[in-house]
């Protein structure tokens, strides 16, 4: 009869070997599922690596194939820089239509047409602009874009639909034309801003032709120079004389090009009155001669003589 402790250690001997067989078919399936997984990483990396391009149409043989980028670019906005010619933007006034002191009623509507000639080296384009200076706007809006281009040397009219105030008087708008790199130009050799000027009254032009027209009849100076240890000073008074009541805009013109615009002067009847203009020189300063000016720009343009300033004060070195 057999011992029962020979099948008892037989089979113990059995549940061992049985054991060490299940963890070793463990280990090893986690080795095969690791190797596994690299494997397939590898291949997928691969894969990825040797995907081919976009499939280009084949060009046909001696033509170039330019490849498009997939997004165009936009382009940035190009700045209008200012050109280094100085004479790029000069105008000239040819003609205006109605002319200045034009009688109109209360509330008319009317054009104003101004023809300039463009005397620069640039032509004007679209994106010039008339645009309102000071003064009376009658109506108008503040800007305007030029109609057409203008080459060097052409002529352009310029219109613009303006009303006459409610109530009688005169008034007088200033214009300037503003280029596209934001600067400004006028008319003739003093850069004088172009204008539209009118009386407003009841009166017919009819019966305008029996009226005194009114305006500046004449400029005289007069100059006082003063020095200091390093300065010379002016004081320039013009004597501007009407022969009756009238509202004017005049400018100080200089050698240097210390120009002083748009001034206005109110005479309530015909008499002189005195305007001053003041002016210093260091001593450093050249001594190539010096003079100024006064311009009438309205009712009616009018240039009047230019007075030379005294010589620099002596200074001692």
């Amino acid at each position: 009869m057999s011992d029962p402790r020979i099948y008892r250690t037989f089979a113990l001997l059995i549940s061992v070997v049985l054991l060490a067989s299940a963890c070793g078919s463990s280990q090893q399936s986690a080795i095969a599922t690791s190797v596994a997984q690299t494997v397939q990483a590898g291949e997928s990396l691969t894969k990825i690596a040797n995907v081919p391009p976009a499939t280009q149409t084949p060009a046909a043989p001696g033509v170039e194939t330019t490849l498009a980028p997939a997004i165009t670019p936009t382009a940035a906005a190009t700045l209008v820089s200012a050109p280094v010619d100085p004479n790029c933007v000069k105008a000239s006034l040819v003609g205006e239509n109605p002319p200045d002191q034009t009688i109109l009623t209360p509330g008319q509507y009317f054009w104003k047409t101004w023809t300039l000639q463009n005397t620069g080296t640039c032509t004007w384009t679209t994106a010039y602009q008339l645009v309102f200076w000071n003064g009376d706007r009658l109506g108008s809006s503040i800007s305007y874009a030029l109609p057409d281009d203008v080459a060097p040397s052409e002529t352009t009219d310029i219109s613009i639909y303006l009303q006459a105030p409610d109530t009688g008087g005169s008034f007088t708008g200033f214009w300037r034309i503003k280029t596209p790199w934001e600067s400004d130009f006028g008319v003739g050799q003093y850069d004088a801003p172009i204008s539209t000027s009118i009386v407003v009254s009841s009166i017919t032009p009819e019966s305008r032709k029996t009226e005194t027209v009114f305006g500046v009849t004449s400029v005289t100076y007069t100059i006082d120079r003063s020095c200091s240890s390093a300065n010379t000073f002016y004081t320039i008074t013009a004597h501007i004389s009407s022969n009756g009541p009238v509202e004017i805009n005049f400018m100080w013109i200089q050698s240097d090009g210390n120009n002083d615009e748009n001034n206005r002067l109110n005479f309530t009847e015909a008499t002189t009155k005195a305007v001053q203009r003041e002016w210093s020189q260091h001593k450093e300063s050249s001594s190539t001669p010096r003079w100024a000016q006064v311009i009438v720009t309205s009712p009616t343009y009018q240039e009047f003589d230019k007075v030379p300033l005294p010589e620099l004060c002596s200074f001692n070195p």
